[in-house]
């Protein structure tokens, strides 16, 4: 219930505009009641007239059936005419109104009949469409509630959370809350107000086949309980595997050319495989469950009213009960049989529908370890140094990535980051825009903590540019001007220029508004690099960071990309990570990172004096530039 009120407090915006809905629904439980009861009047004036008046003698002279009324509670005249007697009275009054006659009501009531059922399904399709309008906006709004968090999340969340189960709960477990807020929630409200109209009219036609139908009613709902229980659990369970299956697949679509180049295709067809056979085994246990609910209702709902055929009968042989009356009686119940089956259902679809918010939420209630500190304050004007003062990482329950770095970077030097990999190089340039955050020590900008800075204006002063360059399936124009409005074409272009660009940009069939594709599938790894780092020009910040930015490159690409570079860095306060020696050999300063930790700085010429571990790596370097054509 915790789970369903949040839902509800989610969904409250939305109130109102369901509100019109629910009364459409109300008028759909009106029209259904007068139908079923309109089946009485059909039977009894136009079928059989004058068997009522009869039926009135018998009841009126028969001590056993006023004996059953007051066993009921309820007085002779409430037991026969109360709420029958006032539809009568407006059936009557209507038929005046509109001229019917004795002559010509075998005409009247079958289209005042129609009427009712035109009307009943006028507010069915009003009510629906409405609410389906209802649910669609609901989930749109908790859709962009959860890829706002997750835009949010730091970067220790997502090594945490696969990309692919993430992706499942941003989709498909979303899309399954609709339900009990759009179709299901019209339908719940549909039935219990049609269910209520019909009761009363049940009820007034015939108490003690009512109560019959009440000794029954316990069959059918006790099966529908427990099998709602179950569901709630297999269905969770199914969610969580459907996760499992969406991560496997997103793996394997991103790393296509790894999976042909190495013939792995039968392995992970064999994993997808195993995957898919237990989610497709979970989830048709949830199948037969829910299949199981249906058929346990409709054969409770057969037995109880053949037990009520028997007995009404009697009564009619009696000349205690009309026939009309029990037409009406039973049109009344078999309608309700509708409105409680999908009641059930809806019962089942809001087990599984929790079981998705409950994964929702685990994503909104995660918390967010990486925001403004109260009182934090717009980055100043970044005039002498990055400042890294006994830095150490480590995610959580995992041992140290980064383990006491001391680290002075001054305005406008190039500082590189040198080490094999794991040594930290990454995660130490990730902690400057607190991507993550440090969990000993403090890096600042001018004295100034990160952490007391805005997020928005310290992200604002830097650009990063990585060896997997990020692209969007949009325009270049868009791709490079990326979040950024109305900036003028000038602009881009010579953002463009400065990065080499330019010239294949103008190549492009639609120059500027040609789509590079998804990750810029259409472009090459050159291209893609420089279309990086004309973003970065474009965003012009003093603080750069360059992870890699050119390892993936042949030797062609890498000029171009490396000229570009230059431009780049001209002025700039710059951390490079790189394995090529001719990005680090101009660094003002060299930084080795072994293990996490700081064990050689320096020039190039210098470390390679030392004859350590930048020299093992200058060597390594070396040997595999010398193999390049």
């Amino acid at each position: 219930m915790r789970d369903f009120a949040r839902l509800a407090r989610l969904f409250r915006p939305h109130a109102k505009s369901a509100l019109a809905a629910v009364l459409a629904m109300v008028g759909v439980a009106l029209f259904t009641t007068v139908v079923a009861y309109l089946f009485g009047p059909l039977f009894d004036q136009v079928l059989s007239p004058g068997q009522t008046e009869t039926v009135r003698r018998e009841l009126a002279s028969d001590p056993a059936a006023r004996g059953i009324g007051k066993a009921l509670g309820a007085t002779e005249a409430v037991r026969k005419t109360a709420v029958i007697q006032w539809l009568d009275d407006g059936l009557l009054r209507l038929q005046a109104a509109a001229g019917v006659t004795e002559k010509n009501r075998a005409v009247a009531l079958p289209l005042i009949l129609l009427a009712a059922f035109l009307l009943k399904n006028l507010c069915a399709f009003a009510a629906e469409y409405r609410f389906n309008a209802v649910g669609l906006a609901f989930v749109r709004d908790v859709r962009r509630l959860v890829y706002e968090r997750l835009l949010g999340q730091s970067g220790d969340f997502h090594a945490k959370n696969p990309s692919g189960d993430l992706i499942s709960r941003e989709t498909g477990d979303v899309d399954r809350i609709q339900s009990p807020f759009g179709t299901d929630l019209a339908d719940l409200v549909q039935s219990v107000a049609t269910l209520a109209g019909l009761s009363v009219l049940v009820v007034s036609r015939s108490p003690e086949l009512t109560l019959i139908a009440l000794v029954v009613a316990p069959a059918i709902v006790v099966p529908v309980v427990l099998i709602a229980n179950r569901l709630r659990r297999i269905s969770k369970a199914g969610r969580e595997r459907m996760g499992d299956l969406t991560g496997v697949l997103s793996e394997t679509l991103r790393g296509h050319r790894v999976v042909q180049a190495y013939g792995a295709e039968r392995y992970e067809a064999g994993r997808f495989g195993e995957v898919n056979d237990r989610t497709f085994r979970l989830l048709r246990k949830g199948a037969g469950v829910m299949a199981l609910s249906s058929p346990l209702v409709e054969t409770a709902s057969v037995l109880a009213f053949l037990v009520l055929l028997g007995y009404a009968g009697k009564k009619i042989e009696g000349g205690t009960m009309t026939l009309g009356a029990f037409i009406s009686f039973g049109v009344g119940l078999v309608m309700m049989y509708q409105p409680f089956k999908r009641a059930t259902r809806i019962n089942l679809a809001l087990q599984q529908a929790l079981a998705s918010a409950r994964r929702l939420f685990e994503v909104l209630d995660a918390p967010v370890l990486v925001v403004d500190r109260p009182g934090a304050v717009p980055i100043a004007p970044f005039e002498r140094e990055v400042r890294f003062e006994g830095v150490s990482f480590a995610y959580p329950n995992g041992p140290d990535v980064l383990a006491n770095v001391d680290l002075v970077v001054p305005r406008g030097s190039v500082t590189a980051l040198v080490g094999p990999s794991g040594a930290g190089k990454t995660t130490l340039a990730n902690l400057l825009p607190r991507f993550m955050d440090v969990t000993a020590g403090r890096i600042a900008i001018d004295g100034v903590d990160v952490r007391e800075i805005t997020l928005a204006s310290l992200r604002g002063a830097m650009a990063l540019v990585t060896q997997e360059v990020v692209l969007f399936d949009d325009t270049v124009r868009r791709n490079v001007a990326y979040g950024r409005e109305d900036v003028p074409e000038e602009r881009i272009r010579a953002a463009l220029a400065a990065a080499n660009a330019e010239e294949f940009v103008d190549t492009l069939p639609k120059g500027l508004d040609t789509r590079v594709g998804e990750a810029g599938g259409r472009l090459s790894g050159g291209q893609r690099q420089r279309l990086a780092i004309a973003r970065a020009l474009l965003k012009d910040p003093p603080i750069l960071i360059l992870d890699e930015a050119t390892s993936a490159l042949d030797t062609e690409s890498e000029r171009a990309v490396q000229d570009a570079l230059e431009r780049l860095m001209a002025g700039r306060t710059t951390l490079v990570i790189a394995h090529r020696l001719s990005t680090v050999r101009r660094a003002d300063q060299i930084v080795v990172l072994d293990r996490g930790r700081i064990v050689e700085r320096g020039r190039h010429a210098e470390l390679l004096a030392l004859g350590g571990v930048y020299r093992r790596l200058h060597d390594l370097a070396a040997f595999e530039e010398e193999k390049q054509p």
